[in-house]
């Protein structure tokens, strides 16, 4: 399993705009084939930090992702709605467990 952890501050004056491109990404994404999850968070009510968490079968799911329409048009957009540089963590899982 992969996962992908994606932290980035929005701009102020930007956040609707960043969480309808954030909104348009997850049913597309949910649906893809080897998506094991696909979520959005905000760091806290009303803040500018947020947090995009994904969990993919496999590199070949997430690499898949990355080549659809949506991603395309999300990696368009995305750069003038936020601040800084995200930092954008992929891990290799090889096991997971239920707790």
């Amino acid at each position: 399993m992969i996962v992908l952890a994606a932290k980035f501050t929005g701009k102020p004056d930007r956040r609707l705009d960043l969480l309808e491109l954030a909104q348009s990404m997850l049913a597309p994404s949910q649906a893809e084939a080897g998506c094991l999850s696909y979520n959005f968070y905000e760091q806290q009510p009303g803040s500018d930090e947020f947090l995009f968490f994904e969990e993919w079968a496999d590199q070949a799911a997430l690499d898949a992702h990355f080549q659809t329409p949506h991603f395309a048009k999300f990696t368009k957009l995305f750069p003038d709605l936020i601040t800084g540089k995200p930092s954008i963590r992929v891990y290799d899982a090889a096991s997971m467990k239920e707790l």
